[in-house]
């Protein structure tokens, strides 16, 4: 009851606001794409969203020159040649073309997110419970349109799947996802020692733990689980476990899985890393004299666990260009209007943002 209030309170401090959570008209049509109708509330939980990415990739670039990203006038800077607000604006309709050609094309397949949207609304309810639901309401977004919201970006991967997945119209073969794993990823035991808060004696006493390491895997007089739990202070424990559990995890659960700079599970070390012989062992020296790791390169294609569990990741990498394609050729079929008296009212340089919270 606390929080129907705390929202009613919300809702009636933005009718007193001006710029991006001015009042509208509840169910008011903002933008149409197709058949579909996107409210002004919906324009808005959008152009947060998207204005949230455009504050991350100013600071990225500014990061990558080597500038400050401290006090940033963010309505100054370009994105991708266009000005800030342009961009945003822009990238907004662009979000929502995307989204109506996701769901219109769910429709016309008969293909529905069943289980998935329910999962989906739960997420969304919890995030919005956590914090979403202040920033948001500020900007003039409700909890139903911010559920709808998470609920229709579901319908992407659906159309994804429907096209490149394993019973897609133009299905990836195992082929395809084994050579992405074994070009961009890799796996191997870690023991990561970090030299942080020590002094040069017990930084040469730990390096010689890790020579000596090295010196009984490279002999195999002791395996690297021996070695793990050694330097752990654990002991292994056996577990009786069914086929099912088995295929469940990796042949050897002490591996982490890395992969190179452009991806997800990126690895400062991943070069060194995969550059390495299976089984072969080694010490990287991390920079700065950071720490040491004690290596032992494994091979990511013989365990059929991640080609299973990184399914979905390997085949957006190899198809997503591709399928960005199918999806503009879809949106270039819909008939679009934008409701600029609707959309007019929500001003890109004053959307609320938390003082104590960055935008995510």
């Amino acid at each position: 009851m606390k929080n129907i209030k705390r929202i009613v309170c919300l809702v009636m401090v933005l009718c007193l606001c001006i710029g991006l959570s001015a009042c509208h008209k509840k169910n008011e049509t903002a933008v149409k794409v197709g058949s579909l109708k996107f409210t002004s509330g919906y324009y808005a939980c959008v152009l947060f969203f998207t204005d949230s990415e455009a504050r991350s990739k100013v600071e990225e670039q500014l990061e990558e020159k080597g500038e400050s990203t401290e006090n940033i006038n963010y309505y100054k800077q370009k994105i991708d040649g266009k000005s800030y607000v342009d961009w945003v604006k822009d990238e907004t309709i662009s979000k929502i073309k995307r989204i109506a050609a996701t769901k219109l094309y769910c429709k016309e397949n008969k293909l529905t997110p069943g289980e998935d949207e329910s999962q989906v609304s739960s997420y969304a309810e919890y995030y919005w419970d956590q914090g979403y639901s202040s920033v948001l309401t500020e900007n003039g977004v409700s909890k139903e349109t911010y559920i709808k919201y998470m609920t229709d970006l579901s319908y992407e991967d659906l159309y994804f799947n429907h096209i490149f997945g394993a019973d897609g119209e133009k299905a990836l073969t195992e082929e395809q996802l084994t050579e992405e794993l074994s070009k961009n990823y890799a796996i191997a035991d870690m023991l990561d020692v970090d030299f942080a808060d020590m002094e040069d004696d017990e930084k040469t006493s730990k390096t010689e733990q890790l020579n000596g390491y090295l010196d009984e895997l490279t002999k195999g007089t002791r395996t690297f689980e021996e070695i793990y739990h050694e330097y752990n202070g654990s002991e292994h424990e056996e577990e009786a476990q069914s086929t099912e559990d088995a295929e469940s995890k990796p042949l050897d659960e002490h591996a982490t899985f890395i992969g190179n700079k452009d991806t997800d599970y990126s690895n400062d070390y991943f070069d060194e890393i995969y550059a390495m012989k299976t089984d072969e062992v080694k010490i990287i020296d991390k920079a700065d004299d950071a720490g040491k790791i004690l290596v032992v390169k494994k091979d990511v294609v013989a365990d059929p666990y991640y080609l299973k569990t990184y399914d979905s990741v390997l085949r957006h990498a190899i198809a997503d260009e591709d399928f960005d394609k199918v999806v503009e050729e879809y949106v270039k079929s819909l008939e679009f209007k934008e409701y600029t008296k609707a959309t007019g009212r929500f001003n890109v340089k004053k959307i609320y943002y938390p003082e104590t919270t960055s935008a995510q």
